[in-house]
């Protein structure tokens, strides 16, 4: 899969769990900072198996494979805060 297909894919799963997780009041701001794998989680302990989600071990497993572990693992890196200018 070609590098900005991955990227473009990427967000659209952490779009999906986004929306998916706001029907439990979350918003994105609560949510941003989280990798994948912690909002796979998050989605499962909260739902369970209903049909809607996939089984735990799969769906971690296959978002493994497609982006690989570092990615979905790693959380996002946030903006790094500019220094204060004082003068």
């Amino acid at each position: 899969m070609e590098s900005s297909t991955k990227e473009q894919a990427l967000v659209e799963v952490r779009r999906a769990l986004y929306e998916r997780l706001s029907c439990f009041s979350f918003t994105e701001e609560m949510l941003k900072s989280r990798s994948i794998f912690q909002l796979v989680c998050l989605l499962q302990l909260l739902v369970g198996h209903r049909n809607w989600i996939g089984q735990f071990s799969h769906t971690a497993w296959t978002l493994d494979q497609i982006f690989g572990y570092d990615v979905t693992h790693e959380e996002p890196t946030a903006e790094p805060e500019k220094p204060a200018v004082v003068n």
